[in-house]
């Protein structure tokens, strides 16, 4: 399934659940007893490589209604990861997730108000299950301003929107009214990296779908990413892989 990017929160969890989960060099085999958790606007893709024993859910943030959680919402780290999260599970969080899972199916079968509503508020607390899941496997000690929260993770989601129209630091800076430093200090304590390598990421993560997932010639491919000459694009895709676009696609049929 996939690699194409995606508008929903996506999780997984599974007693067997043998796959290849991400794409290209960010890809991770994984077993038995995982949770992979997808977010929106990441590229999603999963190769079956085995059996699957599980639970998946797919919902839209618009029913998850995170505004009605802010605090959560801005501290809870696994929310603000730039790239799919594959987190070991013991037996025992693994049954108590699955517990989520199972409520829930039952629910979905009649769907009226009252079941959305149960659905929502289990999407809910499960996210702070999650979350304390994912901050014990994860966490390194450190903490992150609230404010710094906020700033990283609005400028992952206008860099989401608007890559496409502008891929400079000063763009993203003014959208969210403060100085590129302070958007680049923010940046650097929640995703450890720069703005730049984030907007540089996003954009070769689309480069590499497209030119896995069509047919399209390269230097339409450059004009869709919004590339002012097509040398720029191939001196970019080279930079960030060690491939020309062109070099690069031979391979995946080689792959293939």
């Amino acid at each position: 399934m996939g690699p194409f990017s995606i508008t929903y929160f996506q999780v997984a969890i599974g007693s067997d659940l043998k796959a290849a989960v991400g794409v290209f060099d960010i890809r991770e085999e994984i077993d038995e007893y995982t949770m992979v958790i997808y977010l929106p606007g990441q590229i999603l893709s999963w190769e079956k490589t085995g059996n699957w024993d599980g639970y998946v859910a797919n919902f839209k943030e618009s029913f998850l209604n995170l505004e009605s959680m802010p605090q959560q919402m801005n501290s809870f780290g696994f929310l603000h990861s730039v790239q799919p999260l594959v987190v070991p599970l013991s037996k025992k969080e693994y049954k108590l997730l699955s517990q989520f899972f199972e409520v829930m199916l039952q629910e979905q079968e009649e769907l009226e108000e009252e079941n959305i509503l149960v659905i929502r508020n289990l999407l809910q607390v499960m996210i702070v299950y999650i979350n304390r899941i994912v901050t014990k496997v994860k966490s390194d000690g450190r903490f992150v301003a609230l404010q710094y929260q906020r700033i990283a993770t609005k400028f992952k989601g206008l860099v989401l929107e608007h890559f496409l129209q502008d891929r400079s630091v000063a763009f993203y800076a003014t959208l969210l009214e403060i100085s590129p430093a302070y958007l680049s200090d923010a940046v650097k304590k929640v995703f450890q990296t720069t703005p730049k390598n984030i907007i540089n990421e996003i954009t070769y993560l689309h480069a590499k779908t497209l030119l896995s997932s069509t047919d399209m010639g390269i230097k339409e491919l450059a004009w869709k990413l919004s590339f002012d000459d097509y040398s720029h694009f191939v001196k970019f895709f080279k930079k960030m892989s060690g491939l020309t676009p062109a070099a690069f696609r031979k391979t995946l049929k080689k792959e293939g």
